[in-house]
């Protein structure tokens, strides 16, 4: 009987913790939320709006300083998030370690991949892995790996720009039709 009562509390509490991340997209956001709401509610050091479809922040995650964008489209609704790592190494293939740690956490909250990707440009060739940060460095590089949710696509990436290898994660709503003006849509229905 305590085996039961045990397995039951287990079970329920797997359920909350799967619900509980399901209420959230990006952060403690859900995909169709106002620029505003975001605006009034991240709790992130502001650092600017740009263009009125953007917001960033400065934060940390993991230990890691990071830039967080909030991406909105032309009816203020939030339809992506992205963490930009600003550490810089002088070892490139320190990014490499971070890629892999941050890819380890990403597989963790959301399971198995759906795809893992080695992109080399055309003038290289792949080497071991003990040289990838400098193949990344070098532009010659790119790793990706994605998630999919019932709501999301999420990429995790190391890429280099200006030589420097800088890793992303991208947050983005699996589909855009919640996020559309359904007020604009029913006044155009009469015009069709």
């Amino acid at each position: 009987m305590k085996k039961i009562i045990f397995l039951i509390t287990m079970l329920s509490g797997l359920f909350i913790s799967a619900d509980a991340q399901s209420k959230t997209d990006f952060r403690a956001f859900t995909w169709g939320e106002s620029l505003e709401q975001v605006q009034s509610e991240e709790t992130a050091k502001f650092i600017i709006k740009d263009k009125d479809d953007m917001l960033e922040y400065k934060d940390e995650l993991g230990g890691y300083d990071c830039d967080v964008i909030y991406t909105f489209n032309e009816s203020d609704k939030l339809i992506s998030g992205d963490y930009v790592f600003t550490k810089k190494y002088t070892n490139p293939q320190l990014y490499l370690q971070d890629y892999n740690s941050f890819k380890t956490l990403l597989t963790e909250k959301y399971g198995k991949a759906v795809s893992e990707k080695e992109n080399w440009s055309k003038n290289s060739t792949p080497s071991d892995k003990s040289n990838f940060g400098q193949a990344i460095a070098d532009g010659n590089l790119i790793l990706n790996t994605q998630w999919v949710t019932n709501r999301s696509v999420v990429q995790i990436s190391l890429n280099s720009g200006n030589k420097v290898p800088f890793l992303h994660i991208h947050y983005t709503t699996k589909s855009l039709d919640e996020l559309q003006d359904k007020v604009a849509l029913e006044k155009a229905l009469p015009k069709l």
